[in-house]
């Protein structure tokens, strides 16, 4: 700060210490004078004349302000509030216009960010402008300095008496109830001393400071420079609070006696009871007593039910309304009546109308269809149902919690659904003890109880997510619920007594075998596979797309679609075995659809039909997400079309091995599991095994070194089923002898040749013909699979089972591999074309070694 600066505010400031004095003395005529001051700004809080308030400053520029302000010979501050507390830097347009001169008492630094303040206020000021001087860093305020407005001698006393007595009623209130009055800082001998107050001004200014009052009264009190009206606006908050405070012990009053009547009421009400009974007067009027027995008179179920419930409303009749126990009594025969001990609904044995149904919401799926059907046969003629529990087991997304449903709708039973994913408490299948608070029956009990009937179809979703944990084993509780010999007496902790469970048909869903083996036992596993291509297209056409039209009350022709656009949907915008992602897909299409319609013709009560094309799909789904492997467009040497399968559906894998001089290095590389390393290493000793007959030294394996890599390096890759592929890509490497591009092959390979069975075959087939494969290898022990094998797929492809490696390289490369002389000459046994009859000899006792 310069030195000009600080003469000048010390001149300004001794002028008002002057126009002070004048004021004091009666006189008026300077007040209207304007003084420079720092800028304090106040978050939430207030101060007033006559008052002291200690505060906080963390801002840069207030604590810059304080700090000016020690160094003056006055120590004066110009403190505003805040209209918003969140502002770090309020303009002129963010402050109260309304202020107060206040005096530096004390500042001392509370840590490295902020310093703790003590300041006095002494009077009202306006806010002119606020300043912004380059030369310091903080703000200046121009004010004026506000004088009292005078008021009659008169009003001032009469007010001062009533604000007094006013002031002395609300603190002996506030001592009767909870509710405070002076804020916590303020200590108790001021209350006294301020009672003692002459001045009707000083009064009001402490008052305001000490009073807990809304922030915007307080404000009102600042802003007001009539004492008398001050003091009018105090005694009406001071009124309020006396009388929220009467209230308030009103209330406690109240709630004192309801609670010593409800005592006396209820000890009468006991002293009743008793005199009844000793007078042998039946005391079972209570309305739950006579409901629970005429509901009882008309329960049908087995007499030892009746026993039991008659027992419980028995033990209810002797208890008292407000007994903890009386609730828990009430709850257990309410449980026993709602329960559906005889009550069933009218089974359907109509198989026609089961198969129409199964058919109408489910296109595909032949084999589980004719195995739900023969299932529904054998019931329809069986006055109980008997055998195993029925089990779909399959990948996300299939259907098989909507097939359970549609099993319920065929054989007309009710559908009940009981997600069993993540239960890991015991109780939840067999009900919590009713000596727990809070005790429930199962969720067997408690959804028989809510479907009304004995005889529901019963769909136990997703029953190989159960786990097992400190509070028991669900798996466990579930034997008793799925074995038909043990289920008729099925008994809940809750109920405490047998409940039949027999005529209830049950349907488990699993995604994977991961099911406990007892357990896994009681339970016939009907497989549902991924869902083929074509499938997918009918489901979607048939199905999807109407449905979700529907849903968007958009008619069937205003919203088209073709064929080619819907397979290409399937193959480049979904990834998946079962049609959730497809089904998604198709409700974004239509909506887009609707909302550029709507845009283009906001009026219109019908949409333009629209015909979605490719392009449309690309302009509002984006780029293709998806795309699936196609065999290879040439021959090549060293790779192979390989087949591999996942939850997700089938894919071609490609298969690739290198060949290059060296010292008989392997490198395995593409993110293999272990089978399938050990699968690879089976493979080159295969490999090693045929060197004669391949025409390569039979000491290759110390000269060159394999590179086998399978794509895709971050997707991990585990299984045998490749092994009969790593032996033709290693052959065809170490040979030079081209892989037809046309050939896919899958089968576990052993160490003397032998092709073995591998899983998935429906999956990897449907790859092969998406791939535009024409000739599959598969083992020979998987040729009694293909009975399940659509006839699309069989019709399009050479399937051909084998049994022996030579049988496959032969079909698999472009040139007899017997008759072929590799072209790698490093690795060439005998570089003469051996003969024809040399060949057969060759072959004959390779077939001996072997």
């Amino acid at each position: 700060m310069t030195e000009n600066t600080k003469k000048r505010t010390k001149t300004v400031t001794k002028k008002a210490t002057n126009r002070r004095s004048t004021a004091k003395n009666g006189s008026s005529k300077n007040s209207s004078k304007e003084m420079i001051l720092p800028l304090i700004t106040l978050r939430a809080l207030i101060i007033t004349p006559n008052s002291k308030l200690q505060i906080t400053a963390a801002r840069d520029s207030s604590i810059a302000a304080f700090s000016y302000a020690q160094e003056q010979d006055e120590h004066n501050v110009a403190v505003f509030c805040q209209l918003n507390e969140a502002d770090e830097k309020p303009e002129f347009k963010d402050l109260h216009k309304t202020g107060v001169i206040c005096k530096l008492l004390s500042m001392t630094q509370k840590d490295a960010n902020t310093h703790q303040c003590l300041i006095s206020g002494f009077e009202r000021i306006k806010l002119i402008e606020i300043i912004d001087d380059e030369n310091v860093p903080f703000r200046k305020a121009r004010i004026q300095v506000l004088d009292e407005e005078v008021q009659s001698d008169k009003d001032v006393a009469d007010t001062l008496s009533v604000l007094k007595s006013c002031l002395q009623y609300a603190i002996d209130s506030s001592d009767k109830t909870s509710r405070a009055l002076i804020e916590d800082s303020v200590p108790k001998h001021l209350i006294s001393s301020i009672l003692e107050e002459s001045s009707l001004s000083k009064l009001t200014d402490t008052l305001t400071q000490i009073l807990k009052l809304d922030t915007q009264t307080k404000y009102m009190l600042l802003s007001s420079l009539n004492s008398v009206e001050r003091g009018r606006i105090l005694i009406s908050a001071l009124n309020g609070y006396s009388y929220k405070s009467e209230l308030e012990n009103r209330i406690i009053d109240l709630a004192k006696k309801s609670m010593e009547k409800n005592q006396k009421e209820y000890f009468l009400a006991e002293q009743l009871k008793a005199i009844k009974k000793e007078l042998g007067v039946s005391v079972s009027e209570d309305d739950d007593v006579q409901a629970f027995m005429t509901r009882n008179e008309e329960l049908k179920a087995p007499e030892y039910v009746h026993k039991r419930i008659e027992r419980e409303i028995r033990k209810l009749n002797s208890m008292s309304i407000n007994s903890s126990e009386y609730s828990v009594v009430r709850n257990y025969i309410d449980c026993l009546l709602s329960l559906p001990w005889f009550d069933c609904s009218e089974v359907n044995h109509d198989l026609k109308k089961a198969k129409e149904v199964l058919d109408r919401d489910h296109y595909g799926l032949t084999k589980v269809k004719d195995k739900i059907l023969e299932y529904l046969a054998v019931q329809s003629r069986a006055d109980r149902l008997h055998g195993p529990i029925i089990c779909l087991m399959g990948p996300p997304g299939i259907g098989k919690t909507s097939l359970g449903k549609s099993i319920a709708e065929a054989t007309g039973r009710k559908f009940v659904r009981v997600a069993l994913g993540g239960v890991n408490d015991e109780a939840e299948i067999r009900g919590h003890r009713r000596t727990y608070i809070g005790a429930l029956p199962g969720r067997i009990i408690s959804n028989m109880a809510k479907v009304g009937v004995n005889n529901p179809l019963f769909l136990l979703d997703e029953i190989d997510k159960v786990v097992s944990s400190v509070h028991g084993d669900p798996s466990a509780a579930l034997l008793e619920v799925l074995d038909p010999e043990q289920n008729s007496t099925f008994e809940d902790n809750y109920v405490e007594i047998d409940y039949d469970l027999s005529n209830v048909m049950f349907v488990t869903t699993a995604n994977s075998y991961n099911i406990p083996g007892p357990l896994l036992d009681r339970m016939e596993i009907i497989d549902l596979s991924s869902y083929t291509e074509d499938e997918k297209f009918h489901i979607a056409k048939e199905h999807l797309f109407p449905k979700q039209l529907r849903l968007a009350n958009v008619g069937e022709k205003e919203i088209t679609i073709a064929d080619d656009v819907l397979l290409h949907l399937i193959r480049y915008y979904t990834h998946e075995a079962g049609v959730r992602e497809l089904e998604r897909t198709l409700t974004e299409i239509i909506r887009k659809t609707i909302k550029d319609l709507m845009i283009e013709n906001p009026k219109a009560k019908k949409l333009k039909a629209t015909h979605v094309t490719i392009e449309d799909i690309h302009r509002m789904l984006g780029p293709e997400k998806y795309d699936f492997t196609s065999k290879l467009k040439e021959s090549k040497v060293g790779i192979v079309n390989g087949l591999s399968w996942s939850t997700l559906g089938g894919d071609i894998l490609q298969l690739e091995a290198v060949a290059n001089e060296g010292k008989g290095k392997h490198q395995l590389t593409g993110k293999l599991g272990d089978v399938m390393k050990e699968s690879i290493s089976t493979a080159i000793t295969v490999v090693r095994t045929l060197s004669k007959d391949l025409h390569l030294n039979q000491d290759f394996f110390e000269t060159c070194d394999l590179h086998v890599h399978v794509p895709e390096g971050a997707v991990p890759k585990d299984g045998p089923s490749a092994g009969v592929g790593m032996v033709t890509a290693v052959v065809s490497a170490l040979t030079g002898n081209p892989v037809r591009s046309d050939v896919a092959m899958t089968g576990e390979i052993t160490l003397r040749g032998d092709v073995l069975p591998i899983g998935g075959l429906k999956e990897k087939l449907l790859a092969a013909m998406r791939g535009g494969i024409k000739t599959v290898m598969i083992p020979k022990e998987n040729e009694k699979d293909l009975w399940d094998i659509p006839p699309v797929v069989q019709e399009k492809m050479t399937i051909k089972p084998v049994s022996r490696i030579e049988d496959v390289l032969k079909t698999a490369l472009e040139h007899d591999p017997y008759t072929f002389m590799p072209t790698t000459s490093w690795l060439l046994k005998d570089k003469k074309q051996p003969s024809k009859g040399s060949r057969k000899k060759k072959e004959d006792s390779m077939n001996i070694v072997l």
